[in-house]
């Protein structure tokens, strides 16, 4: 009660320019407005799959790729260009690394999601968690804790749940499942790559982008040397993608991540998987089995299980 009318006093004496720009910046720095963004940002985040789904029906996967991540890079460049200029020859390298561990992370991930319905790969690309103090455990040669092993039983139970068809995997499944390996292996190392170095994020992160626009540019030259034929329609998800599911992505985790506790994070992030099921309900036409649902519900509570660990 005391803050508030401390807040008060403070804006009676202001002028109303300075009243409203008080009390915007003390929104903007609020931890209801880092909640709400993170949790808007698993909103996009589960509506890529579906988006990536649309587009890789009509457009081959890497050339879909090499688009989306050559116009995130230009967008990303005149904001982080003085940066990428100063950096350092371990930015470089760390950047290059990283961005080879993207690549493989987006095309087995786009190539199963075009394998696979969106509600499966929103559900097994969060496997990711889970596997992280696995992997942690095993490259800091430290014995994991006993309590992950519930994490990631409930976790196989859940995938098998979700996947299984008699006694056939699904292959985009498969691929999609390699996707999540990747992502934990990179989050793994990024602490260990990045420890104690003073690196800028924004041309750490272009320069990721810009490997996996590269790469996927190579391997499309390669494939198709003559481009597919793009509509108005292709144009509109990859910009969504790049501009939203990226620029704004990072900015969000970036900012908002340090205002809000950890385990909230993990509850708001775990939302993904469930976006991306309503949204390739509602969207795609898919259906999800009650097996599915079980089996999804597993994933999310051994992701949400696995992050208390880390």
């Amino acid at each position: 009660m005391e803050d508030i009318e401390k807040i008060g006093l403070r804006t009676s004496t202001l002028s109303s320019q300075g009243r409203f720009r008080l009390i915007g910046n003390q929104i903007w720095r609020s931890r209801w407005t880092a909640d709400i963004s993170l949790l808007l940002v698993a909103l996009v985040w589960g509506t890529t799959y579906v988006a990536s789904k649309a587009v890789v029906s009509s457009v081959p996967v890497m050339e879909f790729l090499f688009i989306r991540f050559l116009l995130t890079t230009v967008l990303m460049l005149p904001l982080t260009f003085t940066a990428i200029r100063r950096a350092d020859g371990s930015t470089w390298i760390t950047g290059i690394v990283f961005g080879v561990f993207l690549l493989a992370i987006f095309t087995l991930e786009t190539y199963g999601v075009a394998n696979t319905s969106a509600a499966n790969a929103g559900f097994i690309i969060s496997l990711f968690a889970v596997m992280v103090p696995l992997i942690h455990s095993v490259l800091y040669r430290k014995r994991p804790k006993l309590t992950l092993l519930g994490a990631v039983i409930l976790s196989v139970l859940g995938t098998a749940l979700l996947t299984l068809r008699g006694y056939h995997i699904n292959m985009g499944d498969f691929l999609v499942l390699g996707a999540a390996f990747c992502r934990a292996v990179q989050m793994t190392a990024t602490k260990r790559l990045t420890d104690g170095k003073e690196m800028n994020s924004g041309a750490l992160t272009t320069i990721q982008l810009g490997v996996v626009a590269v790469g996927s540019g190579f391997v499309t030259l390669i494939q198709h040397p003559s481009y597919t034929h793009l509509t108005l329609s292709f144009w509109l998800i990859t910009g969504y993608l790049a501009v939203f599911a990226t620029m704004f992505a990072f900015f969000v985790q970036l900012t908002m991540i340090r205002r809000t506790s950890p385990s909230r994070v993990a509850v708001l992030m775990s939302s993904e998987p469930i976006f991306a099921a309503l949204a390739s309900v509602l969207i795609l036409g898919e259906s999800l089995s009650v097996t599915a649902m079980i089996g999804g519900a597993c994933i999310i509570a051994g992701m949400l299980w696995a992050r208390n660990l880390t």
